[in-house]
């Protein structure tokens, strides 16, 4: 099952790649720098992601907090587990089954994490643009702090006893294919079903916009169609994105459980990855998060508070206002002057005629 070879002709098996710190064969240097780049890029991507919900005003609403949590999922890759592997790397150590325990179970609770809660951003975007605002406003009443906080700790719960149980497959070691039960269980409940509930929820919104758009001339002038179909646009192929770095995995470890390493943990790096892409996308993509991104690219880069942005797009109309408020001032204090001269000129005179 495993990949090895003759190591030095001293007849030791090697596994000739990690499933930490990749292929043996490839450079340490190469491998170092690829996992640095999606560390930093992707931490960054996403923490912009993150953030651009409390600094842009058109996105901070409560039924985006499943938005959000994506972005957390995705942050949970980039800041757990990429960084570890840098680490690894540097300290030259190989295959260390404990800390790659750990990063599986890191990976499971991101991965399952991430499929529900699109699967609940979909949802909401069925409703915001489907249903009336009755339903809609009935969907945002949910206590979804609460539903967000639920969904981690199940998602750590069952990848915990999934990796620590030997119930899932074995990632590090490649020893055992787990417990079929709790692994089509654990697949229904965090792939199949949320994957369902996503396409078809996203599609049907899609699909709604544009025929309002073909329908109604106004709402497709305005900036609420633009909105709505940008956000929804991205949406869906972000999530097009996630099944298609994640499907050659599922094909692998369902059909051909007994393929090389390298076939094996590649499929699981593209799916990893991923989680470094996806944020940019919406920063590329959609007005809303551009300008967020913008605003936080200043704050981090050039500015000292994020109302500098603010304050240079409307320092010149304060600036005007301030004059024309100055010019008032010196004209109304001119008039009031001389208006008490010509008096005093007048007294003087009617004063030198008595």
């Amino acid at each position: 099952m495993l990949g090895v070879e003759n190591f030095n002709g001293s007849g030791e098996l090697f596994r000739t790649y990690s499933p930490v710190t990749l292929s043996h064969d490839w450079p340490k240097l190469a491998r170092l720098l690829l996992m640095l780049f999606c560390s930093s890029f992707g931490s960054t991507m996403n923490g912009f992601f993150i953030a651009s919900f409390f600094v842009e005003h058109t996105l901070r609403k409560f039924g985006n907090v499943f938005l959000a949590c994506v972005g957390l999922a995705d942050f949970l890759i980039t800041t757990g587990m990429t960084p570890v592997s840098a680490v690894v790397i540097l300290s030259g150590q190989w295959d260390i089954v404990p800390v790659c325990k750990v990063l599986q179970c890191v990976g499971l609770t991101s991965t399952y994490c991430y499929s529900i809660y699109f699967a609940f951003v979909a949802v909401e975007n069925y409703y915001r643009i489907c249903r009336p605002q009755e339903e809609y406003a009935l969907f945002l009443s949910m206590r979804i702090d609460i539903i967000c906080l639920l969904i981690f700790v199940l998602s750590a719960t069952l990848s915990g006893v999934g990796v620590y149980l030997d119930l899932d497959y074995d990632y590090c070691e490649r020893e055992h294919y787990g417990d079929f039960v709790f692994r089509i269980s654990t697949t229904v409940m965090f792939q199949a079903i949320p994957a369902i509930l996503t396409i078809t929820c996203l599609f049907t919104a899609s699909t709604r916009v544009k025929r309002r758009a073909r329908q109604q001339i106004k709402y497709k002038r305005s900036q609420l169609y633009e909105r709505e179909y940008s956000i929804t646009a991205i949406n869906i192929t972000a999530y097009l994105l996630y099944i298609i770095a994640w499907t050659p995995y599922v094909v692998v470890v369902h059909e051909f459980p007994n393929t090389s390493d390298s076939v094996y943990y590649n499929t699981i790096t593209i799916g990893l990855f991923r989680s470094a892409l996806t944020s940019s996308l919406y920063g590329i993509f959609n007005r809303s998060f551009r300008r967020a991104y913008g605003h936080l690219f200043n704050y981090c880069c050039c500015k000292s508070s994020l109302s500098g942005s603010f304050s240079n797009r409307h320092r010149r109309a304060l600036e005007y206002k301030s004059t024309i408020g100055d010019v008032r001032v010196h004209i109304m204090h001119q008039a009031i002057t001389t208006g008490n001269q010509q008096r005093a000129v007048s007294c003087l005179r009617e004063t030198q005629e008595l």
